[in-house]
């Protein structure tokens, strides 16, 4: 065979797979990002629903109807260990839980954030001993 028919034929070839790679890498990080979009997405709502809880004077049938969709919802794109974190911060604030304490929900509420953040993916790590959340409620505002 001609060696510049050769030469043609493997340049060639060598295109489609470059241009076929470059497609298949570039849905894979489009679907990536998606996700990560969702995952954001719900963890707002999710955050947002735990904050109404800690709001005085805000409907707290609302406030816990909020929270449970959120949760049920959550399901859909988060990984396995926050799922898990949730449902032990879920345990820890249920009514029927008669061991309820201040101490283990904020303990509970920092481990969920934390697995939260690291399946977002952000880009700094964080410390579980030195992080340091909990929930802020105020009144709103009269109007």
């Amino acid at each position: 065979m001609d060696p510049a028919v050769l030469v043609a034929i493997i340049t060639a070839a060598a295109s489609i797979i470059a241009a076929a790679l470059s497609f298949v890498l570039t849905k894979i990080a489009e679907r990536r990002d998606v996700l990560q979009q969702r995952k954001l997405s719900h963890y707002q709502e999710l955050l947002s629903a735990i904050s109404d809880l800690a709001i005085d004077d805000v409907d707290k049938d609302q406030a816990n109807l909020n929270f449970s969709r959120a949760v049920n919802t959550i399901a859909l794109v988060a990984p396995q260990e926050v799922i898990s974190a949730l449902m032990e911060f879920h345990s820890e604030i249920k009514h029927s839980n008669p061991n309820r304490s201040l101490e283990a929900h904020d303990q509970k509420l920092r481990t969920l954030l934390l697995k939260m953040r690291k399946s977002l993916e952000l880009p700094f790590k964080d410390d579980p001993k030195t992080f340091n959340f909990h929930l802020i409620g105020s009144k709103p505002p009269k109007g």
